[in-house]
């Protein structure tokens, strides 16, 4: 008796190449990507949220400290709420370097490149495209960069000279983000053909790693700073190397070999 539940094999074998023509490779990878992204924007929306109410929450422990110290006759133990706010700053830093840490995770895929001339008609995905292979010496496609375009900075506002003689073009910074990380690599590493040259590549850093980097500059430990992958290094004139992070002295800072 034939059974007629079950499918031809022939319709099962349809049915399959069907769903492999609908999701390929690269759909997934999409669909992954955004899970991914959504999900960083989330917790680091968390964790701006967790910082903010800690910032609260000292701003009164200060109110209540200065109420005290400005009474006769303090009833309280002002140690005691000096203690606190040293726990709650320490804790509030521990947020502040895990949403660094997020953000600068969605950053991994970003470079920035200093001193390209954009003309005002033009792409900046194909601007870039065409920098990476005359300058960087790196065969990239124009597919391979996901999103490129000028970064907005108050020094812009002071080119207004610039701009007037020549309105068509202007020297801009440029942030671009590829769709895989290994040609973003590829690329960056290529940046020491740059030097001597008006032009810069460097990574997207966050704003907190770039106040660590600035830090560092001004040390009169420090030799030399740069960054690989979102994290900062240095090389101390003593000849060590060191990993730092947000917050942290250069003695308290990992040592590298």
């Amino acid at each position: 008796m034939p059974n007629k539940g079950r499918r031809p094999e022939s319709a099962s074998s349809e049915s399959e190449v069907a769903v492999s023509d609908i999701m390929s490779v690269s759909d997934v990878e999409k669909i992954v990507e955004k899970a991914v992204k959504a999900a960083i924007t989330v917790i680091t929306q968390e964790f701006q949220q967790k910082v903010q109410d800690l910032k609260d929450y000292v701003k009164h422990l200060e109110e209540r400290i200065d109420k005290l110290e400005s009474a006769e006759s303090p009833q309280t133990d002002v140690s005691d709420l000096t203690r606190k706010i040293d726990a709650v700053a320490r804790e509030n830093r521990q947020y502040a370097v895990a949403a660094n840490e997020a953000e600068q995770f969605s950053r991994r895929n970003n470079i920035r490149i200093k001193g390209l001339t954009v003309k005002k008609e033009e792409d900046c995905r194909q601007v870039v495209t065409e920098f990476v292979r005359s300058k960087l010496n790196s065969p990239i496609s124009h597919d391979d960069i996901d999103i490129a375009h000028i970064i907005p900075n108050r020094a812009q506002s002071n080119q207004s000279t610039q701009m007037q003689q020549n309105p068509q073009e202007r020297k801009v910074v440029v942030i671009a983000h590829f769709r895989h990380r290994e040609v973003r690599d590829r690329v960056i590493r290529q940046r020491k053909l740059l030097k001597n040259s008006p032009y810069t590549v460097v990574e997207d850093l966050t704003s907190l790693n770039l106040q660590v980097i600035n830090r560092l500059n001004i040390s009169p430990e420090v030799a030399k700073t740069w960054s690989w992958n979102g994290h900062v290094f240095a090389l101390l004139h003593s000849g060590q190397k060191i990993k730092v992070k947000p917050f942290q002295s250069i003695s308290e800072c990992e040592q590298i070999s």
